[in-house]
């Protein structure tokens, strides 16, 4: 489904700032009660940690806020629209064994962004995409920057997971990982050493789903979607793989990242893997590496880049261009 072109006006994201928790090993879930045989498939698959935050999301979701602003430059009045990207609701401000309905963790984020000096802004929720919750988040403030309707959009993004069974990803033979980020999407450069612009969004929902359905047919019609949501975004933009200096995906295990690598067209070493089994599979994960990719200097100005994003529903590109 084509949902976004490059003939606008352009849009940068930057300030991208985030925070994980510690490396815990993988043999820690034994501890857990998870069969062994799972664990040495994804010692096998090269996962060997994952990200565990242990203060609250929403302490780390205002120090990340905080940097991203400050390398701005932007004050709390500037930010016209904030989108939460998050499915950890019940994490958000919550210690263990501690419970709060849906509007108080709602209100209590009205509130900390009200602390924050953003007293304006309209604020969003990204949740229902899975791990393409921040490509949703993503287009919708792209469009909104493009039309007209705010000047800078704050993206927030936090997941923690509560337990183990959470965590566990079987199917995908990964586990998730915590982590909270941060970033500014406008549409004026705003001298932050890190910026990028949202140069074309696809998504491509998956079709004929059906309810326990098995595997081997998801995996097909994933990999269907995968394959149209990038050539629209190769058709929109008149580039094929070999413009694109890096391609950047979420890290479940190192042969998945490999496996659509090669389906978007990518060699592995345009595949950029340093991440992948260090901190698990967190749902946002492909922001985080475009921050590293960026503070490696690895990426020059006008480099493209190609963020790809696997939902339980869809999956989509995201090209940007480092300025």
């Amino acid at each position: 489904m084509l949902v976004s072109n490059a003939i606008q006006p352009p849009v940068l994201l930057s300030a991208i700032h985030y925070e994980v928790g510690t490396a815990v090993p993988v043999g820690r879930l034994l501890d857990d009660n998870v069969p062994i045989e799972n664990i040495n498939e994804l010692l096998d698959k090269g996962v060997q940690a994952y990200s565990v935050m242990q203060r609250p999301l929403a302490d780390a979701l205002r120090d990340c806020t905080r940097r991203s602003l400050a390398e701005t430059g932007l004050s709390g009045d500037d930010i016209d629209t904030v989108i939460l990207v998050t499915e950890s609701f019940s994490e958000l401000f919550s210690s263990k064994g501690e419970s709060a309905s849906f509007r108080e963790v709602r209100n209590r984020t009205f509130d900390l962004f009200y602390d924050f000096g953003i007293r304006r802004a309209a604020i969003f929720c990204a949740t229902y995409g899975g791990c393409t919750n921040l490509l949703q988040a993503a287009l919708t403030a792209k469009a909104l920057v493009q039309q007209g309707r705010a000047r800078h959009v704050l993206i927030v993004a936090a997941e923690r997971f509560a337990d183990t069974g959470s965590r566990l990803m079987k199917e995908a033979v990964s586990i998730a990982g915590d982590g909270v980020a941060a970033c500014v999407v406008s549409v004026a450069a705003l001298g932050t050493s890190r910026a990028f612009t949202l140069d074309f969004i696809s998504l491509a929902p998956y079709k004929n789903m059906q309810p326990g359905g098995d595997m081997a047919n998801l995996l097909l019609e994933m990999f269907r979607a995968l394959k149209n949501a990038a050539a629209d975004c190769y058709e929109a933009l008149h580039r094929q793989p070999r413009h694109y200096s890096w391609v950047v995906l979420g890290d479940y295990n190192r042969q998945t990242s490999l496996t659509y690598s090669k389906l978007l067209g990518f060699q592995p070493e345009k595949t950029f893997l340093d991440n992948v089994g260090r901190l698990g599979h967190i749902p946002f994960d492909p922001l985080i590496n475009l921050a590293d990719l960026a503070e490696s200097r690895r990426v020059k100005s006008d480099d493209a880049l190609l963020l790809f994003m696997c939902g339980p529903i869809s999956c989509g590109a995201l090209s940007v261009t480092a300025c």
